[in-house]
């Protein structure tokens, strides 16, 4: 009689596993960077080497700013278009503008 195959069983879920987290993103940069401009206005910017830090936190908060804004601009322009509409054409719009323009002409008898 033949032996039963043993079948592989799934590894169990480990911390490790199941942590899906990315580590090189936008939110964990600007949490990073975000400590540092604190880490920076508690030092001070008295000495030459914390006055560098102080302004490359800086400059890395005010990325992360402007990344959330100009993102959050885009979603609100994509979620005001209608789904599966195409952005107007400029010809639909000059035919627009002329319909508007043939309307409020006055009409002669």
């Amino acid at each position: 009689m033949p032996k039963k195959k043993r079948r592989r069983t799934a590894p169990t879920s480990t911390f490790m596993t199941t942590a899906g987290w990315r580590w090189r993103s936008f939110p964990v940069f600007l949490a990073f960077v975000c400590g540092a401009f604190v880490m920076g206005l508690l030092n001070g910017v008295t000495n030459p080497v914390g006055a560098v830090f102080f302004y490359l936190a800086l400059f890395g908060v005010a990325f992360g700013a402007a990344h959330m804004v100009t993102r959050s601009l885009a979603e609100r322009r994509m979620r005001r278009r209608a789904p599966g509409v195409p952005p107007p054409s400029p010809e639909a719009g000059q035919a627009a503008e002329r319909r508007r323009l043939l309307e409020g002409t006055p009409r002669r008898r």
